[in-house]
């Protein structure tokens, strides 16, 4: 039985909305980036477009990858995307853009996912708390590894 997981990340950034756009959603420079995205192959699209997609291997602090297809379902540019996710991890993600005040953002991310991995699917009782912790990490690598792109000075 596949194992349901609910999470919401929040990142604020000093800089502007299209920047924070612009950065936060170039999933093709993750690997360079960020070093939990072992690798992201564009399978189409520019990946701001309904109907991009691109294949994701992503690792944690846990001895295993994930690999998982992100398809855009939903753009409003600079306010949201809609994502639907297949493979190791089946659900939704969505992106949420906000302008707090003049050259200052949010970004939120809410992954509603379920694995499909039987291995993890079975663990997953006695270790829930730590496969969200993992996650947890993973976005707060993301986060420092994304900001000094995001709030570099042109």
């Amino acid at each position: 039985m596949a194992e349901q997981y609910h999470f919401k990340t929040e990142w604020e950034f000093n800089a502007a909305l299209p920047r924070t756009w612009s950065v936060v959603l170039d999933l093709k420079r993750y690997p360079e980036r960020w070093k939990n995205f072992r690798r992201v192959t564009v399978l189409r699209g520019n990946g701001e477009s309904v109907g991009s997609a691109a294949e994701c291997v992503v690792r944690g602090s846990l001895p295993y990858n994930l690999r998982y297809t992100m398809e855009v379902i939903d753009v409003r540019r600079h306010q949201s995307m809609e994502l639907r996710s297949t493979g190791d991890l089946v659900g939704t993600g969505r992106w949420e853009f906000l302008e707090l005040a003049e050259g200052r953002c949010r970004a939120t991310y809410y992954w509603d996912v379920a694995t499909t991995n039987p291995i993890l699917n079975l663990v997953t009782p006695l270790a829930r708390r730590f496969l969200a912790q993992n996650h947890l990490q993973v976005m707060a690598n993301g986060y420092a590894a994304l900001r000094p792109y995001i709030e570099a000075s042109p």
